[in-house]
């Protein structure tokens, strides 16, 4: 059965559509600015655990619920989102499901999307639509929940996430100094190694690795876990003509000039440049700006992709 918040914005869209109206989805807008003269789709409402059953390592959650809040429910049973999301302010779990949001544990946990098991949504049309479940077997043919994260909302609404959660780990975090090319090379190294790590990066003149469960004594500097959250979001101090791009890479990839940090074993570096230093770059001033970059073929299947959920282009492009 449709709930009420999800009639009306099936409602609200399909008005929308007839009137060749744009609107935008927004959360608590920690990411992505609300662009001027479009209606805006407040999903902050939309907002709640909707189940969860810890002995399955499952939660199902409305989309406008806040990060910190599932984050405290999961922790109350020893239990955590595996691909440790960035809280930029009162982040949503919708919000990090539209920009496909992972932490530093992404080369050694996986990503995002890797553990979303199902959604419901509302397309362009006003169509209420639930692709995949709360179990991974349930998850076949094409899989639509796990494409649309990344989307930035341009396709359809998301109003549920079913989500796979992990037993929660303790961990220490490591650092030795060393210049920024020798780190890039050391991490990749030490990713081919037994070690348990869930976290490599350089920041400042030092290699950071962070290493969870039982691991063998290590020729480095224990030091707290803090540098994880100054990294993850990563919101350095920018002077008013300073441009902050995200790159990301292979990981053994050469050092890229004026990069102030290294994340995820070296596939993330933040850089200052003036231009997009790499093809797949993506601004970050105060909010993340479009990418308009993408390779010719990446282009087709997205606007194929875009006409088939939302036909009339209801909903902003991102």
């Amino acid at each position: 059965m449709t709930d009420v918040f999800t009639q009306q914005l099936s409602e609200q869209i399909k008005q929308a559509a007839s009137e060749r109206r744009t609107l935008q989805i927004a959360g608590s807008k920690s990411k992505v600015p609300l662009a001027l003269d479009i209606e805006e789709v407040s999903m902050l409402e939309n907002s709640g655990i909707v189940a969860y059953e810890p002995s399955e390592l499952v939660v199902t959650v409305k989309s406008g619920t806040k990060l910190t809040d599932l984050i405290t429910v999961l922790a109350e049973r020893d239990q955590m989102l595996a691909f440790e999301p960035p809280d930029y302010g009162n982040s949503t779990i919708g919000g990090t499901y539209a920009c496909a949001l992972t932490g530093p544990s992404r080369p050694f946990r996986g990503i995002l999307r890797d553990f979303v098991l199902g959604t419901k949504m509302v397309d362009g049309q006003g169509q209420p639509l639930t692709f995949g479940g709360q179990m991974i077997k349930n998850v076949a043919g094409y899989d639509v929940s796990r494409m649309m994260a990344g989307s930035k909302g341009s396709m359809a609404v998301i109003t549920e996430l079913s989500l796979k959660v992990v037993p929660l780990v303790e961990e220490v975090t490591y650092s030795l100094e060393m210049p920024e090319a020798e780190a890039i090379l050391f991490m990749n190294k030490m990713a081919g190694t037994t070690l348990p790590l869930s976290g490599c990066a350089y920041y400042e003149g030092k290699f950071f690795y962070r290493v969870f469960g039982e691991h063998q004594k290590q020729d480095a500097t224990p030091c707290d876990n803090s540098v994880w959250l100054t990294l993850n979001p990563f919101q350095p101090q920018l002077q008013d003509n300073q441009k902050l791009w995200r790159v990301d890479t292979e990981g053994p990839a050469p050092s890229i000039p004026n990069t102030l940090a290294v994340g995820m074993c070296g596939q993330r570096r933040w850089v200052l440049a003036d231009e997009a230093p790499a093809p797949y770059s993506t601004q970050w001033q105060s909010y993340f700006a479009p990418r308009d970059r993408d390779p010719a073929p990446v282009a087709k299947i997205k606007k194929g992709l875009k006409n088939v959920f939302d036909p009339h282009h209801v909903f902003t492009t991102l």
